[in-house]
């Protein structure tokens, strides 16, 4: 039953992944006859390009098939192979002649559970105010803010698929942010953060728990080993690990 869980969550994640680059301007989407997905936001973060395997087996010929086409769409903006667990020796042979060598293992947390009730200080960001977001996600992780309003354009985040929330301090400053990218049942959760000035204060705390409220009954985010145990707070489980391999 785990092993199916693990599936549907899986999947769920290539829709999300999916949902958004569709939304994106000018982005480029596919998926073969096996399931893998090939998304091209033409973000410079390599994760924001993926190719996708849901599988648990993966179609390493499909994969090949979309690693030429990356090649070919992406221009200059970096892509990944993001699967689960480790890659097989073929796997890896097909990624290396493309260059993908470095692997980057992310623990892949699922928690189900009704909807919650949003808690302290927190609003939801509509399309008028993506800079806002922009700023905020790029002062958290030390990025351009053009780089995050290139993906999370007033387009994307007025769309009913996306949930975007930030957190305030008592005099009005947006000081964290969040967003859910919703498919069905489900959410991925991501670009969760606080601005360094602003940490261990519950900011991402009270973002998160928005996010929770957003409808969704299934969530699903990657973490790494500094963000497990917040999100475990919640609820979250390591159900598995994924690995995504880039340049």
């Amino acid at each position: 039953m785990k092993v199916q869980t693990n599936d549907v969550f899986a999947y769920a994640f290539r829709d999300g992944i999916e949902a958004l680059t569709s939304l994106v301007p000018g982005s480029f989407h596919t998926t073969g006859p096996a399931g893998t997905l090939l998304a091209l936001t033409r973000s410079v973060i390599p994760a924001l390009n993926p190719i996708v395997v849901p599988q648990s087996e993966p179609d390493v010929d499909e994969v090949a098939t979309l690693a030429e086409l990356a090649d070919r769409e992406a221009g200059p903006a970096p892509w990944s192979i993001r699967l689960r667990g480790r890659p097989g020796e073929h796997l890896r042979e097909v990624a290396a002649r493309h260059g993908r060598t470095t692997a980057t293992v992310q623990p892949f947390m699922t928690l189900s559970q009704p909807p919650l009730s949003a808690a302290g200080r927190v609003r939801r960001i509509k399309g008028d105010e993506y800079k806002t977001f922009a700023t905020v996600v790029a002062g958290v992780f030390g990025a351009p803010p053009e780089l995050v309003s290139a993906v999370y354009t007033a387009e994307v985040l007025d769309s009913p698929q996306v949930t975007a929330y930030v957190a305030e301090t008592g005099e009005g400053e947006p000081v964290a942010a969040g967003v859910a990218i919703t498919t069905g049942d489900h959410a991925g959760l991501a670009n969760i953060g606080t601005l360094p000035a602003f940490q261990r204060q519950g900011y991402a705390r009270t973002v998160t728990q928005a996010l929770l409220s957003s409808g969704a009954t299934h969530f699903y985010l990657h973490a790494d080993e500094q963000t497990t145990a917040f999100f475990e707070r919640f609820g979250f489980a390591t159900e598995e690990n994924w690995t995504m391999l880039t340049q």
